[in-house]
């Protein structure tokens, strides 16, 4: 059995300029992220999103750019650091419409201050993983199906309708992850 090991480093963030992800070390790098909001109650982090990329600086620039110009959720920055998810504006892209670029547009106005809010709370986790794009998406829709099939009372910021794409074969081995704080819902070993 194959044992691929996914080292998550950080975490990283889109507004400190200490822990920039645009200025990481693995900027360039190929992998698997996590967005985490960590608890105020423990310090815990709740996982937010998961995804891949062949660049992580790239991506995280194309993840900001929708998030400031609200084709991305916002969500209440408060409540999400107590485990709570509610969305502030639901975003362009699930507004298919032909009312979503109006009320986008009306949402601007009121939003500024919340999205830099969001975004400020908003940890990034990071595993450079050498695979081809195909595997990695595969890994990233495993780390989302155990999550939410094996944690369902830890998915609590992972909203619904993120896509999680596994392949058919799930026979590759094991993911051995290791972090470097308590990310809740990620198991330290998940097939793959």
């Amino acid at each position: 059995m194959s044992i691929l090991e996914l080292d998550f480093v950080g975490p990283y963030s889109f507004t400190d300029s200490k822990t920039s992800v645009f200025k990481a070390s693995c900027a360039s790098s190929a992998g698997v992220y996590l967005w985490t909001v960590k608890q105020k109650k423990d310090g815990s982090h709740l996982i937010h999103y998961i995804g891949e990329t062949t660049a992580l600086a790239k991506r995280h620039r194309e993840h900001l750019t929708n998030i400031l110009g609200l084709n991305y959720g916002i969500f209440d920055d408060e409540k999400a650091q107590h485990g709570i998810i509610e969305l502030i504006w639901s975003g362009l892209w699930r507004d298919r419409t032909p009312e979503g670029p109006s009320r986008q547009i009306q949402a601007y106005n009121v939003s500024h201050d919340s999205v830099l809010k969001y975004l400020s709370i908003l940890n990034i986790f990071f595993a450079e993983v050498n695979v081809d794009k195909a595997l990695r998406k595969h890994i990233e829709g495993c780390i989302g199906w155990n999550l939410r099939n094996k944690h369902p009372e830890e998915k609590m910021l992972y909203p619904d309708d993120n896509r999680v794409g596994v392949m058919n074969d799930r026979n590759h081995g094991v993911l051995r992850i290791h972090t470097t704080e308590i990310i809740l819902g990620l198991d330290a070993e998940i097939r793959y």
